[in-house]
């Protein structure tokens, strides 16, 4: 089953410019990086790390959230490979020109879909994902495209015009990953998940916030097995597996 969990201290203030944070991956993990900013339109421009096994670039999965604090924006990021190696790695979010903001990054345990194609597929061209932009207040309740398998992880986050440590109440049953904000322009995060049970597209906070906000949740799809074990009689059988992937299959090679 796959797992959720923060990894390193999350930043998040008002000093403009790239947000970058230090901390020891599993190898192995998924990373998925929440991010946001103010002033800067556009947002986040891309989000990189220095893992020593090379292969630290990141691709965008839902679409910029926005509407809240100054011109700001919240964004969802997905590592393109597997960490490597387990050693300390810088995870720098690109937000050149903002007024501030910063990143929180998770790793996920059990996964064996890399990139976009780690959010669950719910057609040819879609993925489980959802979520508002500029809504002036009340309780924060994005809506995936398609109802959750309850084995999934759900990530979600909240950005608002909020500077407070308790900007947002999370979803009842999910875990707390962050919640602060900073003052100039008043700006909050929240960032939260779920291993597995969610039975509901609509996932609605567990309070409101006074301030305009905008909101994402994601849907990891952990249905792909880890390890090669429906091949019989192979004295590899027990060695990771990588998955790529096409515009309509999957495949894998070992």
């Amino acid at each position: 089953m796959a797992a959720v969990a923060l990894l390193g201290t999350p930043v998040f203030n008002t000093t403009a410019g790239d947000k970058s944070l230090a901390a020891t991956p599993t190898a192995g993990d998924l990373i998925v990086v929440v991010a946001a900013t103010s002033g800067l339109a556009g947002g986040t421009t891309a989000v990189s790390d220095n893992n020593a096994d090379g292969r630290g670039t990141y691709v965008q999965v839902d679409v910029d959230r926005t509407g809240f604090s100054t011109t700001g924006v919240l964004t969802v990021w997905v590592r393109n490979a597997l960490v490597g190696s387990a050693t300390n790695t810088t995870f720098t979010a690109s937000q050149g020109g903002s007024s501030g903001g910063g990143l929180v990054v998770l790793r996920v345990s059990g996964m064996s879909i890399v990139g976009l194609s780690a959010v669950r597929r719910v057609g040819v061209a879609s993925y489980n994902t959802g979520g508002q932009s500029t809504v002036a207040a009340g309780t924060p309740a994005p809506v995936l495209a398609a109802t959750p398998l309850s084995a999934n992880p759900i990530i979600t986050a909240v950005a608002n015009s909020t500077n407070s440590a308790t900007t947002v109440v999370q979803r009842a049953g999910y875990t707390e990953d962050f919640d602060n904000g900073y003052t100039t322009p008043p700006t909050g995060l929240e960032v939260s998940h779920l291993n597995s049970g969610e039975t509901s597209a609509t996932i609605t906070y567990g309070g409101a916030t006074a301030s305009t906000f905008a909101s994402v949740a994601i849907e990891l799809d952990a249905s792909v097995p880890q390890y090669d074990y429906a091949i019989q009689g192979r004295a590899d059988k027990d060695r990771l597996i990588s998955f790529l992937h096409a515009n309509h299959v999957r495949a894998s090679f070992w």
